[in-house]
């Protein structure tokens, strides 16, 4: 049963995209035994009067349900979120479809990205499968709901959603992130918005890395006696060029060269 839905779904899937998007292309995907790997349904490139765009397909039917994978570490990703498609685009690399894999981050980081899943609606009559509609929903994969979970867990001091969150964010997403940075009331939310954007670099980040830099030592607590050394170091790593894991260790596990070079920055 499982199989056979599967097939309907993305033979469903398929029709409408023609229908809806006549000139739409497939770049991944087929409507038969799926595609190794067979994370994504379909990739389709859509043509349009504002330049080409991709279109991602998640197909529903019967027992061919959202999917869902369980990552080595433990966490589970599900169709239909950011997470998800991360996961899909590693897993498009691994079987050598970089370009593909590239192209479908670059599009999603630009907030350029459709997502959608599309749901065969089957019923069964005299052991006969009929199709009744498909159901079109667009995938929340935005900026704007990425931003506000952000906001809201750097607001609420949430270290562990903050990481759950993390990940290479496209400019405008990242501007706008540290855009917010004056607003933030207390040392440790400004402290867990520079967490937030570690491992970026470059003029839209400096202001907030030179910034957090003068973080009193106890801002923290018992609950996080080291944030106030982590995000230093963290923002020096980020200010001079050529940022490493080891440069980060430095100024993390000695006081004397990160004092060193705060002052070395202050002096230009």
């Amino acid at each position: 049963m499982w199989e056979a839905d599967r097939t309907i779904a993305r033979l469903c899937a398929t029709s409408y995209v023609q229908q809806v998007f006549p000139e739409a292309v497939r770049l991944w995907g087929t409507d038969g035994d799926p595609t190794e790997p067979d994370e994504l349904d379909a990739v389709w490139r859509m043509p349009g009067d504002g330049g080409e765009r991709l279109l991602v397909v998640t197909a529903l039917a019967g027992e061919y349900e959202l999917p869902r994978r369980r990552l080595p570490y433990g966490t589970t990703v599900v169709g239909g979120t950011r997470d998800y498609l991360r996961y899909a685009v590693e897993r498009l690399r691994e079987h050598g479809r970089n370009d593909l894999a590239g192209a479908i981050e670059q599009e999603m980081y630009a907030d350029r990205l459709w997502y959608f899943e599309l749901a065969a609606v089957v019923t069964v009559v005299n052991g006969e499968h009929r199709v009744e509609d498909v159901r079109a929903r667009q995938y929340d994969i935005s900026d704007a709901s990425l931003l506000r979970a952000l906001l809201m867990a750097i607001r609420a001091s949430d270290r562990d959603a903050i990481e759950k969150l993390r990940q290479p964010f496209g400019e405008d997403l990242l501007k706008a992130l540290v855009d917010t940075y004056p607003s933030l009331d207390t040392w440790p939310q400004r402290a867990h918005l520079v967490r937030a954007v570690s491992g970026h670099h470059g003029p839209v980040v400096t202001p907030v890395m030179a910034a957090i830099l003068d973080i009193p030592d106890d801002v923290g607590g018992s609950g996080d006696a080291d944030m106030a050394r982590e995000v230093r170091a963290i923002a020096l790593n980020a200010l001079e060029a050529g940022g490493s894991a080891e440069r980060f260790m430095r100024y993390y596990e000695d006081d004397e060269a990160a004092a060193a070079a705060i002052a070395r920055y202050r002096a230009g």
